[in-house]
């Protein structure tokens, strides 16, 4: 496989303004959980950057995320197209992260040409548990696409909210929410692993932005949430071990999953994306520095809510 990652970002929905203010991290209420860690990204003090990829004016971006620049060959290419993660099509435009997914006529179809997608992927391979969080909306398709916010170690080990456009798959229409793995060893479905609901049982509207948020707690589970509303609770193979936030928009022609990917060009047009979350060693620079500030208290750590 031709590989290349290539590195980008971080915004916010945060009480505190920094970790100068919240010496001892983020206390997220639901849980009553100190979390040390933020990624944070508001595009809209964004500047430009099209491409995003290495450019200077995108030098938050390309300083905490990574790009995906590879091709994606089909395992079975009577199910699935080939498809390419394309690093054009990350930009960052009116003061937003767009994610493009081009146009894939009929004739592409029957030449089976290759998708053009887009992924990026948090630098930071350690998140463990916390709140993860993002607002975008998703418009242009017509025909499948599959955006993706996930958490991802391995296929054994992964949280993902996946909308899927209207189109021709079996799960077309939905917003899925997920726990891998999501089969045992046997092939069947594990219960509540993956809950499916249709799109207009959750939003009005996929042209809108929307909060789609997922919350792990080593005892309590998974939490997943839109717009701040609870749409389904997992107690299922939690992660204890450290991941990756990803972002992804794409179709394989797989109608199990994403169908035959839209004709015209779709887009993700993400306004934030932000998580409060632990690692999986601790930084001891960030506990001398709240040793100094009086250890954990209401004046050292801001709320997250």
């Amino acid at each position: 496989m031709h590989l290349h990652i290539i590195f980008a970002l971080t915004i916010g929905l945060w009480v505190c303004s920094s970790a100068v203010t919240c010496p001892c991290g983020w206390r997220f209420k639901a849980h009553n959980t100190i979390y040390t860690h933020r990624l944070s990204n508001d595009f809209s003090t964004s500047a430009d950057a099209q491409p995003a990829l290495n450019n200077p004016d995108a030098a938050n971006f390309n300083r905490d995320w990574m790009i995906y620049d590879f091709e994606q060959r089909a395992d079975n290419p009577t199910i699935r197209l080939n498809a390419k993660y394309d690093f054009e099509n990350v930009e960052i435009v009116n003061k937003h992260l767009v994610m493009k997914q081009r146009a894939y006529s009929q004739a592409d179809f029957e030449a089976y040409r290759t998708v053009s997608m887009a992924r990026i992927q948090s630098r930071r391979l350690d998140m463990t548990h916390g709140t993860y969080r993002t607002v975008f909306k998703l418009e242009g398709d017509h025909g499948g696409a599959c955006a993706g916010f996930f958490w991802y170690r391995d296929d054994r080990s992964e949280i993902d909210i996946e909308v899927v456009t209207p189109g021709t798959s079996i799960v077309n229409n939905t917003i899925n929410y997920t726990i891998h793995p999501s089969l045992s060893g046997n092939g069947s479905p594990i219960p509540n692993a993956t809950v499916s609901i249709p799109i207009n049982e959750v939003v009005t509207h996929l042209g809108d932005f929307h909060e789609y948020r997922f919350d792990c707690h080593p005892q309590q589970g998974v939490d997943f949430y839109v717009d701040g509303r609870l749409q389904h609770s997992n107690r299922h193979n939690t992660p204890k071990f450290g991941g990756n936030l990803q972002l992804k928009l794409w179709a394989d022609g797989n109608n199990w999953w994403s169908g035959t990917p839209s004709t015209t060009e779709v887009r993700l047009t993400v306004k934030k994306i932000i998580a409060y979350f632990n690692v999986t060693t601790p930084d001891p620079k960030l506990a001398a520095t709240c040793k100094a500030a009086g250890g954990p208290s209401d004046n050292t750590t801001c709320v997250v809510v």
